[in-house]
C-alpha cells in the first residue's frame, strides 16, 4: 500500500519535446481551431451545392367524404348522387438546375475554397503559438529552478561564513557584533532561498497549466542538453525578416481570408444580374393506388419544362447596401494583413535583439563568474590569515551570486529569443 502510494506520488517527468507534444494533444483552443477547420470545409460543401441539380419529390394522399345530392337541372331532378367516399393519390418529381446566376456560384465556391486553406493555416499558427507559450514556460522552470540552486549555494555559504565567524569569536579574534552580522546574512539569505522556493512553484503551475496536466499533481522538466549553452548567433536582421514574412502561418491566413472576401464581394455583385433556371416537373394523379403504380407511366400523369429568368430590377437599394458592405470587409481584411505583417516583423525584429543582447550578456556574466569566484576565494583567504574582515567576505558572496544570477538570467534568456525567433518566422 505504501509502495503504490509512493508511486502515485511520483512526479510527471517531460523533456521539452514531450510537454510540447502533450499541449498539443490538450489544448482546447487548439481543438477548437480544428472544429472552426471542418466547419468551414462544410460551407465548402454547402457553396457547391448550388450548382448541382436539386431533385424533390412530394406526394400525398387524399380521402374525400362527398355527401348524398341530387343534380337539379330547371327545377326538375336529373340524376341523384349517393353517399360516397373517394381517394385521391398523387406524387411528383421536380428537378431544378441552376444555370445562370451573374457568378455568384462560382465566386462562393472560391470564396469558400479559400476559407478552408485559412483556417489550415490558422490551426498552424495556433500550434505555433501553443508551442511557443509551452517553450517559454519551460524555460521559465527551468530558469526559476536554477535560480533556486543559486540562492541555495548563497544560503550554505551563508552557514558557512556564520560557523566560521563564531569558531573566530571562540578564539578572540572576532566581535560579538561580527556574529550578530554573519547571522543576519545567513537568515536573509534563507529567506531568500525560500522565496524563490515558491517561486519555482508558481512556475511549475504556469507550465501545467500550459502542458494540460492538472497542477496539483507532482511534474518535473528534464533540462535539453543545449540548456546551458551560450545563445546562437543572430541572423542578420533583414533576411531574419523576409523568412517570417514569407512563411508566417498568420500572415497566410490574413492573405487567404482577403482574397476569399474580393470573391464574396464579386458574388454579392451577382445580385444585378438576372438568374437562369431549368427546371422540370413531372406528376401523377389517381383514384387508388393500384392504378397510381402501375405503367404506363403517361397515364394520369402531367410532364412540364421551363426555363426561368428571375431578375432583381429594384430592392430598395438592397444589393448596392449589401456589395459595399462587401467591399468594406475586403478592405478591413486587407488592413488586418498589413497589420499583421508590421506585428510579425516587429516580433523578429525584438527577437534578434534580445537574442543579440542575451549572447554578449552570457559572455560578459561568465567572464563575471569566474572572477567573483576568485574573489571569494582571496577574501576567504584573507580572513582566515586575520588581514581581511568579513564584511569583504560578504561582499564577494553577494557579488558571486549575483554574477552566477546573471549567467543563468543570460543564458535562459538566449533560450527564450530563440524560441521568439523561431515562432516570430512561422516555426
Amino acid at each position: 500500500m505504501l509502495a503504490s502510494a509512493a508511486a502515485f506520488a511520483e512526479p510527471q517527468q517531460f523533456t521539452l519535446e514531450q510537454a510540447i507534444q502533450t499541449a498539443l494533444q490538450r489544448n482546447p483552443d487548439l481543438r477548437k481551431q480544428a472544429l472552426l477547420q471542418l466547419s468551414s470545409e462544410q460551407d465548402l460543401v454547402i457553396s457547391r451545392s448550388a450548382i448541382l441539380p436539386r431533385v424533390d419529390f412530394n406526394a400525398s394522399v387524399t380521402r374525400i367524404r362527398q355527401g348524398a345530392g341530387s343534380l337539379v337541372l330547371n327545377g326538375v331532378v336529373v340524376e341523384a348522387t349517393p353517399f360516397g367516399i373517394f381517394n385521391n393519390w398523387t406524387g411528383g418529381l421536380q428537378i431544378r438546375q441552376l444555370v445562370f446566376d451573374g457568378g455568384k456560384w462560382w465566386n462562393n465556391i472560391a470564396a469558400a475554397d479559400l476559407t478552408v486553406d485559412a483556417n489550415k493555416a490558422q490551426v498552424d499558427e495556433e500550434r505555433l503559438q501553443i508551442g511557443y507559450l509551452v517553450e517559454q514556460r519551460f524555460y521559465e522552470l527551468v530558469r526559476a529552478q536554477r535560480q533556486l540552486a543559486v540562492f541555495a549555494d548563497a544560503a550554505r555559504r551563508s552557514r558557512d561564513q556564520a560557523d566560521f565567524t563564531q569558531s573566530l569569536f571562540e578564539g578572540g579574534r572576532q566581535t560579538q557584533a561580527d556574529v550578530y552580522a554573519a547571522r543576519a546574512n545567513r537568515d536573509n539569505d534563507e529567506v531568500i532561498r525560500l522565496g524563490q522556493e515558491r517561486a519555482v512553484e508558481l512556475a511549475r503551475s504556469d507550465l501545467a497549466l500550459a502542458v494540460g496536466v492538472d497542477p496539483s499533481e507532482p511534474l518535473s522538466v528534464i533540462e535539453p542538453s543545449h540548456m546551458m549553452t551560450d545563445p546562437a548567433q543572430p541572423p542578420a536582421m533583414k533576411a531574419a525578416v523576409d523568412v517570417a514574412l514569407s512563411r508566417r502561418p498568420s500572415l497566410k491566413a490574413f492573405a487567404l481570408i482577403t482574397e476569399s472576401n474580393r470573391k464574396l464581394a464579386s458574388a454579392a455583385k451577382g445580385d444585378y444580374w438576372p438568374q437562369l433556371v431549368l427546371q422540370g416537373n413531372y406528376s401523377r394523379t389517381a383514384g387508388d393506388l393500384g392504378t397510381f403504380d402501375s405503367p404506363p407511366i403517361g397515364q394520369n400523369s402531367q410532364l412540364s419544362g421551363t426555363v426561368a429568368i428571375n431578375w432583381n430590377l429594384f430592392a430598395g437599394l438592397n444589393t448596392k447596401a449589401n456589395v459595399d458592405k462587401a467591399n468594406i470587409q475586403v478592405l478591413l481584411s486587407e488592413n488586418d494583413l498589413e497589420n499583421g505583417r508590421r506585428n510579425v516583423a516587429s516580433d523578429v525584429q525584438k527577437a534578434v535583439a534580445q537574442l543579440s543582447a542575451a549572447k554578449a550578456q552570457a559572455s560578459v556574466a561568465q567572464q563575471s563568474q569566474g572572477t567573483a569566484q576568485e574573489g571569494l576565494r582571496l577574501a576567504k583567504r584573507r580572513q582566515e590569515v586575520g588581514i581581511g574582515t568579513q564584511l569583504e567576505v560578504r561582499d564577494a558572496e553577494l557579488k558571486l551570486t549575483q554574477a552566477q544570477l546573471n549567467v543563468v538570467g543570460s543564458l535562459v534568456d538566449g533560450r527564450e529569443a530563440e524560441a521568439a525567433l523561431r515562432r516570430a518566422q512561422g516555426g
